[in-house]
């Protein structure tokens, strides 16, 4: 039976665009889309190229265009079965979100918050207390919620170690952040492998590691956050849901990795999308389901 409009699950992208640069909205927007979830996107920002070694990026906030279209969209009444809120250009625009929550989700829909404070152990240039704050408050109320390490700290109010990323052992449990789940990325197991850790108010954490490939790549979060988000909506576990995303990951970093292409340019994701496509039909069916 073909896919109507009618029976389409829909999702708000809440996102910065980079022009290029294969991350944030970019990234994005396929993943859902495969998975045949009805997209709208809230940019939050533009930016020429994302700021991971293009020179000079020229920028600009688009507060006002987000409140006159969810003034406009408030008028509409329209809904949707999920939101997705990752970068954001100031707590302004938090504040404008968790204001604007309540009438844009439908009922029984998923909140998921990318916290996008920091990494590899320093914090953004525009982070600011206001913003950790904000995103404490977002994330709270989240189903979902995926911090990398440094975020993590950031939100749990620990010091960040100069230059490195902080160690957050097993013992360190993000249920203090509150929220239903989340999902802590850039986890090492030590042995050559990298991935997440799943933790939830009702079973004990759980790891999924893939190997570690050399070099940063930006928009690897937006993937994993994409992906996890698009098996979780066609009904998948959080672990299924981590293990399908570490996979197209791991596909696309090989990929990357053998044609040489630099970092700064971004995983070559879009052959992996073949096979996720396939993995998305699957979890539909409910074939290899866990």
């Amino acid at each position: 039976m073909a896919v109507t409009e009618e029976i389409q699950r829909r999702i708000l992208i809440v996102q910065d665009v980079s022009g290029t640069g294969r991350c944030s909205a970019l990234a994005v927007l396929p993943v859902l889309s495969l998975a045949g979830l009805a997209c709208s996107l809230l940019p939050t920002a533009y930016f020429s190229t994302h700021t991971g070694g293009f020179g000079s990026v020229h920028r600009r906030d688009l507060s006002e265009d987000m409140r006159a279209t969810l003034s406009h969209w408030g008028r509409l009444e329209l809904r949707f079965d999920a939101v997705y809120i990752g970068y954001v250009a100031s707590p302004a625009q938090l504040g404008l979100m968790e204001e604007a929550l309540q009438g844009l989700m439908a009922p029984g829909a998923m909140l998921f918050v990318d916290p996008v404070m920091g990494d590899h152990g320093r914090r953004y240039a525009f982070c600011e207390e206001r913003l950790i704050k904000g995103f404490r408050s977002l994330c709270a109320k989240a189903d979902v919620i995926f911090p990398n390490l440094t975020e993590a700290a950031l939100l749990l109010g620990m010091p960040l170690p100069e230059g490195q990323e902080p160690a957050l052992h097993e013992a360190v449990s993000l249920k203090g952040i509150g929220g239903k789940a989340a999902i802590l990325t850039g986890v090492r197991d030590g042995q050559g492998g990298i991935g997440v850790r799943i933790e939830d108010s009702q079973n004990e954490p759980l790891t999924v590691f893939r190997p570690e490939y050399e070099g940063s790549y930006p928009g690897t979060g937006d993937l994993l956050a994409s992906c996890v988000i698009a098996a979780r909506m066609l009904g998948a576990s959080l672990p299924r849901a981590c293990a399908v995303a570490c996979d197209f990951l791991d596909d696309a970093f090989r990929r990357t990795v053998s044609s040489g292409s630099e970092p700064r340019r971004g995983l070559i994701f879009e052959p992996s999308l073949t096979g996720l496509a396939r993995v998305f039909e699957h979890i539909k069916a409910r074939d290899h389901f866990v």
